[in-house]
C-alpha cells in the first residue's frame, strides 16, 4: 500500500495540519460546565471535575439539600460552583454547602427561611469529605434568617477551617438564635490566613430572653484555647449595621489578626480584642448614631495597636468609647490578660455619649486587679459631648503625648502633660464626619514617630510632612476611603454600585503628568454656595469629557474661593516643569481660570484662555520640583474665574516647548499591536481583522492586522495577537465548555481554516510551522 506523507507544500495538506492540531488542543483545552438541580448531582460532577470547571445550580428552590462541595482546583483554575442566576437559587429547610478541598468557588447561592437543629454546625462550613479547605472562596451569596424556632437553638452560619480561604461580599442578615455569624475555626497553633471582606452584616436583634447571654457574636477569630498563638486573619471592608446581639460584635481570640477599614452602624456592642496578642485595629469608622448600649474599641491583651481610627456618637457600653480592661494575676486562658505596651494614636472621637477613654475597666471584679502597663496615648483627638472625656487609673509606664481634649472634663488628666486643652476646630462635611478646618491647631502638631504604623489617614489620604493630629490629615486629595454604605459592600445582585467620587487623578509618568481634567482628584466648593465644577460631555475634549466651572459672579480673589478641582500628582524625577492647559470659553466672560504657582496652595494666577468654543492649549508657569520632593504626593489646584469656562486637560512636562500636536499626541490612545479593530480589546474580532488581511504586503496598515508594523500581515502579526489575546471570541461562544485562552487560539484558527487555505501554500509554510512550534 502507498502511503502519502503531509507535507507543507500543499495548501490542503497546510490545513490538514491545522485541523488536526487546532482539534487536539481544543479537545483537552476545553473546561467543562455542568447543569446540576440537587445535592447529589453535585456530588457526581464532582467526582469527575477538573480545575477550570463549573457546576451551575439551576435556578429555583432546593430544600432540604446537604451539599458537598469537594474537589481540587488550582491556583489559576479553580472549580467553581455558581447560581445559574446569582441570587435565583435559593436554599431552604436544612440545606447546608460543605466547601472541602482546594482551590474551590462558591457564588452567588441565597440561604433563606431555613434553620438547622440545635448542636449542629454550621450552614456553610469550610471543611468535608475531602478535609478542610484551603484557598478557597463563599462569595456573592446570601445568608438571610435562618433561623429556628428557639433562641437558644445554636448553630454557626459560616465556619472558615484551613488556611487561606476568603469569605467576601456576601450579606447576612437578621440571624436571632445563638451561634457566630462567621467564625474562623483553629484546630492547631499554624497561621490561619484567612481574608473576610467586604461584607454586609446587618439587623441581629437583642436576643430573646436567651437562657445564655454569650455566643451572639458576629465573627469571632479562634477561641480562648488557642488564644495565645496567631491567626493572620484579616477583617476589612466590612459593614456592620444594627448588630445587637451581644457586646462582642467582633470577638477577637488569637494573635496577628487585622480589623481595618470596617464601618460600625448603630450597633449596640464593640470591637473586642477579648484574647490574643499584637492585633491592629486600623482605619475604621464606629459610628454610633447615638445608640444606647453603642461603643467602638475594648482592649485586653498585649501589644495592641489602635490607630486612625473615627469614633463618632456612641455610648460607653464597655465604660468608655475605648475601653482599656484591667486584667488577672496568672490569668487562665479564659480570663482577662494584662494589657501591655499598647499604642493607641492617631484616632478621632468625638460626639460620645459618655467615657472617651477608660483606663481600667473592670478593676476589682472578677479577680481583675492588674492595671494596663506601658500604654502610648498620642496624637489623638477627643471632642466630648459628655460630662468627663477621661476615667480610671493607670498602671505604670505610660506615655501621653500630643493628644487635644476638648468639651468635657479631663478627670484625672487634668492639667497633665501631652494633653492640650484646646478647640479643634472641626467642621462637619457633607458626608457628616467631622474633619480639620484649615485653622485648626491639629494640623502639622503631631508628636512622636508614628510613620511605621501610619502613613495615610482614615480618608486614605498620604500623610505629608509633619501628622496631623487625630484620624484626619488635613487635604485636599481624594478620599478614597469613607465610611461604607449597603452598595459598597455585599452581594452584586443585592444592590446598586455607587458612582465613583472622582478619577483619581493618575497620568503622571517618568517626564512628567498629563491628566484629563474629569480624573480629578476631589472639586471643592469653599465658599459653600453650592456652586462647583461639573463634568460635562464634549466631543471636542481629547478624552470626550470637560469639567466646566458654574456660572454666576466673576471670582475676584475677595473672600473663599468659588470652586477648586485638585489633581493628585507625583513626579518621578526632580527638575522643571512647564505647566501646559487645554481649555477653552465661549465668549469674553467665560474665557478665564486660576491657575496656581506652586504645589498644595490654592490657585491665584489668572490664565486667560480661547472665547470663541474652540480649544487651545494655554502655555503656563514653569514649577520646581527638587529632589526631596520626587515620589512625594503633591495637589495641584485648579479654580473658577469666570462662569462657564471648560477645562479639558493639563500637562506639566520636562519639556519646557511642547507643541499643540505633541501635547495632544500625550493624550492619543495607546493600543495593544493585537488589537487590530483598535476597541481596546484582544479578541476574537480582531482575528478575524487579522484573516481578512491575511498577504497583504507591503502597505498594510495595524487595522489590516500588521501588529509588526512590516507592512506585510503574516503569521508573525498572529502570534503576536495570540500572545495580546485577553478573552474568548463571540463567533466561538458556547454554552457547555468553554476553551481556555491557548486552546481558544487554535480553535479560532481551526474555524478560519476554510477562509485561510484560500491563500498560496508557499506563504502559509512559515506561519504553520510557527504554529506547530508554539502548540508543543
Amino acid at each position: 500500500m502507498k502511503t502519502h506523507p503531509l507535507t507543507l507544500t500543499d495548501p490542503w495538506n497546510c490545513c490538514a495540519i491545522i485541523l488536526i492540531a487546532s482539534h487536539l488542543w481544543c479537545t483537552s483545552a476545553y473546561a467543562t460546565e455542568f447543569m446540576v438541580s440537587s445535592a447529589s448531582q453535585i456530588t457526581t460532577a464532582m467526582q469527575t471535575a477538573q480545575p477550570g470547571d463549573t457546576l451551575i445550580m439551576t435556578n429555583g428552590t432546593w430544600t432540604n439539600q446537604q451539599i458537598s462541595f469537594g474537589g481540587f482546583g488550582n491556583s489559576t483554575n479553580p472549580i467553581t460552583l455558581r447560581a445559574e442566576t446569582p441570587g435565583q437559587v435559593i436554599l431552604n429547610g436544612n440545606s447546608t454547602l460543605d466547601i472541602t478541598g482546594s482551590w474551590l468557588v462558591a457564588d452567588g447561592l441565597r440561604f433563606e427561611g431555613g434553620a438547622l437543629a440545635n448542636g449542629s454546625s454550621a450552614i456553610v462550613e469550610f471543611r468535608g469529605s475531602k478535609g478542610e479547605a484551603t484557598n478557597s472562596r463563599l462569595t456573592n451569596s446570601a445568608i438571610i434568617g435562618y433561623n429556628p424556632a428557639s433562641v437558644d437553638d445554636r448553630y454557626h452560619w459560616v465556619e472558615i477551617f484551613g488556611q487561606n480561604n476568603r469569605v467576601d461580599h456576601n450579606r447576612f442578615e437578621n440571624q436571632n438564635h445563638s451561634g457566630v455569624t462567621v467564625v474562623v475555626r483553629r484546630d492547631d497553633t499554624g497561621a490561619d490566613n484567612h481574608l473576610i471582606d467586604a461584607n454586609h452584616f446587618v439587623d441581629r436583634p437583642v436576643p430573646n430572653n436567651p437562657s445564655d447571654p454569650n455566643g451572639f457574636e458576629t465573627i469571632r477569630v479562634g477561641t480562648s484555647d488557642e488564644s495565645l498563638s496567631d491567626s493572620f486573619t484579616t477583617v476589612e471592608n466590612n459593614l456592620f449595621e444594627r448588630l445587637d446581639g451581644e457586646i462582642e460584635i467582633i470577638s477577637n481570640k488569637s494573635g496577628q489578626n487585622t480589623y481595618r477599614y470596617n464601618t460600625f452602624r448603630d450597633s449596640k456592642g464593640t470591637l473586642t480584642l477579648r484574647h490574643g496578642n499584637d492585633t491592629l485595629v486600623e482605619g475604621n469608622f464606629f459610628l454610633g448614631g447615638d445608640t444606647n448600649n453603642s461603643g467602638a474599641i475594648r482592649v485586653i491583651g498585649e501589644r495592641q495597636t489602635i490607630v486612625n481610627n473615627y469614633i463618632a456618637n456612641v455610648d460607653d457600653r464597655a465604660g468608655g468609647a475605648i475601653s482599656i480592661s484591667a486584667g488577672v494575676p496568672n490569668s487562665a486562658l479564659n480570663q482577662y490578660y494584662q494589657v501591655k505596651d499598647a499604642v493607641i494614636a492617631h484616632n478621632t472621637l468625638v460626639n460620645t455619649q459618655g467615657v472617651m477613654l477608660t483606663f481600667d475597666d473592670g478593676l476589682g471584679s472578677s479577680g481583675r486587679t492588674l492595671k494596663a502597663e506601658n500604654v502610648t496615648v498620642a496624637n489623638n483627638i477627643f471632642r466630648s459631648d459628655g460630662p468627663t472625656i477621661f476615667e480610671g487609673s493607670e498602671g505604670t509606664g505610660w506615655t501621653w503625648e500630643g493628644n487635644i481634649a476638648f468639651g468635657g472634663s479631663l478627670g484625672p488628666k487634668a492639667g497633665a502633660a501631652g494633653i492640650t486643652a484646646v478647640d479643634p476646630q472641626l467642621q462637619i462635611d457633607p458626608d457628616g464626619l467631622w474633619r480639620l478646618s484649615s485653622t485648626s491647631p491639629a494640623i502639622n502638631s503631631g508628636t512622636g514617630s508614628y510613620g511605621g504604623l501610619i502613613a495615610n489617614d482614615m480618608d486614605g489620604q498620604a500623610r505629608i510632612g509633619i501628622f496631623d493630629i487625630g484620624a484626619d490629615e488635613f487635604s485636599m486629595a481624594q478620599i478614597v476611603r469613607k465610611p461604607l454604605a449597603a452598595a459598597d459592600v455585599g452581594p452584586s445582585w443585592l444592590g446598586p454600585d455607587e458612582p465613583p467620587v472622582g478619577g483619581g487623578g493618575g497620568g503622571c509618568f517618568a517626564r512628567g503628568c498629563s491628566i484629563q481634567a474629569e480624573d480629578f482628584a476631589a472639586i471643592l466648593d469653599p465658599n459653600n454656595n453650592g456652586l462647583f465644577y461639573t463634568t460635562v460631555d464634549d466631543t471636542d475634549a481629547l478624552g470626550g469629557k470637560a469639567i466646566r466651572a458654574p456660572g454666576g459672579n466673576t471670582y475676584t480673589q475677595s473672600g473663599p474661593q468659588d470652586t477648586i478641582a485638585v489633581y493628585d500628582m507625583e513626579f518621578q524625577q526632580a527638575g522643571t516643569y512647564r505647566a501646559y492647559y487645554r481649555a477653552k470659553g465661549f465668549n469674553g466672560s467665560s474665557d478665564s481660570l486660576y491657575v496656581p504657582n506652586n504645589f498644595n496652595i490654592d490657585p491665584t494666577v489668572q490664565e486667560n484662555t480661547s472665547n470663541d468654543s474652540t480649544y487651545v492649549w494655554e502655555v503656563g508657569n514653569t514649577f520646581t520640583i527638587s529632589p526631596s520632593n520626587v515620589g512625594v504626593p503633591l495637589e495641584f489646584r485648579i479654580g473658577k474665574r469666570e462662569g462657564s469656562n471648560q477645562l479639558d486637560a493639563l500637562v506639566l512636562d520636562l519639556d519646557l516647548s511642547l507643541t499643540p500636536a505633541e501635547l495632544d499626541a500625550l493624550f492619543a490612545p495607546v493600543f495593544d499591536p493585537g488589537d487590530f479593530n483598535e476597541d481596546g480589546f484582544v479578541d476574537g474580532n480582531d482575528l478575524l481583522s487579522w484573516q481578512t488581511g491575511y498577504g497583504t504586503p507591503n502597505s498594510a496598515s495595524h487595522l489590516d492586522g500588521d501588529a509588526d508594523e512590516d507592512g506585510d500581515v503574516d503569521g508573525n502579526d498572529f502570534l503576536i495577537w495570540q500572545r495580546g489575546y485577553t478573552g474568548p471570541a463571540p463567533l466561538a461562544s458556547q454554552t457547555v465548555a468553554v476553551p481556555e485562552r491557548s486552546g481558544m487560539t487554535l480553535c479560532l484558527i481551526g474555524l478560519l481554516v476554510s477562509a485561510v487555505c484560500t491563500r498560496s501554500g508557499n506563504s502559509l509554510q512559515p506561519f504553520i510551522r510557527s504554529i506547530l512550534s508554539h502548540a508543543s
